[in-house]
């Protein structure tokens, strides 16, 4: 039975070789710039943040993604609101003999209501695509559609956002990608297709709830579509509960509709500095196969007005 199950799993990754999504986190709380150009700036400090991601740990060439984000409010730190933010972020991914390195800009213009804040945001940037084919083992020697290697495919694309937060909510909804670029610049095809990104889009929400004086709940969700005229990918969605004891410590769980469950520590260690581990459970037949999925985040606020400063990683996490 579990032959059965590798099967269907290297069927699924042949796939997605017809049509690449955007990446995706298990903390995607502390990552959302990358789904959302509208979000720079929203935590009105300037914020550092890393994260790492080893998926299915134990299958050799499973996804490994690395990314570095920076953004915060443009201007004069000491006015009390700054309309424009601006951000940037690096991401590689490497999936078998596939790299994908990103670099993307954002900018958001951000607009005061009376207890919330709405933002409007552009991203703009491009992916160096490679896949080394001739590292590959085909039953089928000479295999034509396994003979020319891609190196480094520039592939530009823009998205955009909007972003809607108060003191204890968010929701947000955005097209990282809009363009939908061939990733072999010859346009290979592969059993009648082509290989080429897939549009994604992303609805999200967060609500704060204090429990009592040390506890706070933090339900949240993040869904995911990706998908165009000719193809898609399964609907997917993360719901998230956490808690949050004495402004500094965080416990999540988070069920993926994929079938996976994952839990999540997320500690301010310091004013400036917090880190966070995440650990995703596979539901499904490929559980066999790996080791589950590791995630790393490390980030740190840039604080110069102390006044401001209230344990903003949780408290004003939106």
């Amino acid at each position: 039975m579990k032959k059965y199950y590798l099967l269907y799993f290297i069927m699924l990754l042949h796939t997605r070789g017809m049509a690449q999504s955007y990446m995706h986190y298990t903390m995607f709380m502390y990552n959302k710039l990358l789904y959302n150009p509208a979000y720079a700036g929203s935590r009105d400090i300037t914020s550092f943040n890393a994260t790492y991601r080893d998926q299915w740990d134990g299958i050799s060439g499973a996804p490994k993604t690395i990314n570095l984000t920076v953004d915060g409010a443009a201007g004069n730190y000491m006015k009390p609101f700054r309309k424009v933010a601006l951000g940037v972020s690096i991401s590689n991914e490497k999936i078998g003999v596939e790299s994908n390195t990103s670099v993307m800009s954002y900018y958001a213009y951000r607009i005061r209501l009376r207890k919330s804040t709405l933002s409007f945001g552009l991203q703009g940037g491009a992916n160096l695509y490679s896949a080394r084919y001739d590292k590959l083992s085909p039953h089928q020697l000479n295999d034509p559609n396994l003979v020319v290697n891609v190196k480094s495919a520039f592939l530009p694309n823009f998205g955009t956002g909007v972003w809607w937060s108060g003191s204890n909510f968010y929701t947000g909804l955005s097209v990282p990608s809009l363009l939908q670029n061939y990733y072999d610049k010859n346009e290979k095809v592969i059993n009648g297709k082509k290989a080429m990104e897939v549009r994604t889009y992303y609805l999200a929400g967060g609500y704060t709830y204090t429990a009592s004086e040390t506890i706070k709940l933090q339900p949240q969700v993040m869904m995911r579509y990706a998908g165009n005229g000719s193809y898609k990918l399964p609907f997917n969605c993360d719901i998230n509960l956490s808690a949050i004891a004495y402004n500094r410590i965080l416990f999540g769980a988070t069920y993926r509709t994929d079938k996976s469950f994952e839990a999540i520590l997320h500690v301010q260690a310091t004013k400036n500095v917090n880190i966070g581990y995440s650990f995703d459970y596979m539901l499904s037949g490929l559980n066999g196969y790996n080791n589950g999925t590791h995630e790393l985040v490390i980030g740190f606020d840039l604080v110069k007005d102390n006044s401001k400063f209230i344990t903003p990683r949780f408290i004003k996490t939106f």
